[in-house]
């Protein structure tokens, strides 16, 4: 993309599949978008661009990134594997239970994990605890595994949950876990272990350099706001959804509601049973602040 054709784009405005990032400092609400907009019909998350649409750049600094002795480039180390998280998406597809209506692979960016959703149930006898260990594989979709496997997605069957395993340790990922819950299976990623420990010495570094971010100053996009807006009266999740025009629950869970708990603008009418169906938000006294 050429700069002329980012400014045709920048002029269309935010939308489902655009939204603006003044600086990489927002990373961590942008990869939460992605996240929500993989889950949905795809789109554009673009640094360097005010809310207002003004495009001003961004700086490039060795912040987030490693310089290694002896190497003439630069070596960015990911929160979490790339072939690791690929493997475990083509796992889900081959796996993943297609008769259940509606279901879907939902990846989930949290900010202290990654988390990969698989409708359906373990098959074959295979439990969390034998998918660390080697195994028999006998994919539930054989006919998918067959094409991902001649077209080089996937490993030798059986040994794709031991090389995810392999993938993360190189990267100094804590090992992944696997989980079965409400017939769906789960699969969560860990943070690398030096991002993790330097997460805390790069927010000190940005409050003390000036760059505020909207990690450290509680950050209210647009999203939060128009769920801020109907809130006039406790709704539940379904009802939330129809207000705000939205079909993806993943959409609406990472990009409205999560931020909006997370910053106590919105509370559970039910904490104690955040999954009862019973369970429906409305506005904290902070919230009803900012309305």
């Amino acid at each position: 993309m050429n700069l002329k054709e980012l400014k045709q784009l920048v002029k269309k405005g935010e939308s489902d599949r655009l939204e603006f990032k003044k600086t990489t400092g927002q990373r961590t609400a942008a990869v939460k978008t992605v996240c929500a907009m993989l889950n949905s019909s795809g789109g554009f998350v673009i640094f360097g661009v005010t809310d207002k649409g003004e495009i001003i750049g961004q700086k490039v600094s060795t912040k987030t990134i490693r310089v290694v002795p002896g190497k003439m480039v630069r070596e960015d180390q990911p929160w979490y594997p790339p072939r690791a998280t690929r493997e475990a998406l083509a796992n889900a597809l081959c796996h993943r239970d297609y008769t259940i209506p509606g279901g879907a692979v939902v990846v989930a960016m949290y900010d202290d994990h990654l988390e990969i959703t698989n409708p359906g149930s373990l098959q074959f006898g295979i439990t969390p605890e034998k998918l660390t260990k080697p195994h028999e594989s006998k994919p539930w979709n054989p006919i998918i595994a067959n094409v991902f496997y001649r077209a080089g997605i996937i490993e030798r069957w059986g040994t794709g949950t031991l090389n995810i395993i392999d993938w993360c340790a190189e990267n100094k990922n804590p090992e992944p876990s696997w989980q079965e819950q409400a017939d769906s299976v789960y699969i969560t990623f860990l943070p690398a272990a030096l991002i993790a420990s330097e997460r805390g010495a790069e927010q000190i570094t940005r409050e003390v350099t000036g760059e505020v971010t909207g990690e450290v100053t509680g950050e209210v996009t647009g999203e939060v706001q128009k769920f801020l807006k109907i809130l006039h009266t406790p709704m539940g999740r379904l009802e939330a959804q129809s207000a705000l025009n939205l079909k993806g629950q993943a959409n609406f869970r990472d990009r409205y509601l999560k931020p909006a708990l997370d910053l106590e603008l919105v509370e559970m009418t039910i904490p104690d049973k955040p999954k009862s169906r019973l369970q429906k938000y409305r506005l904290t006294k902070k919230g009803k602040g900012m309305v």
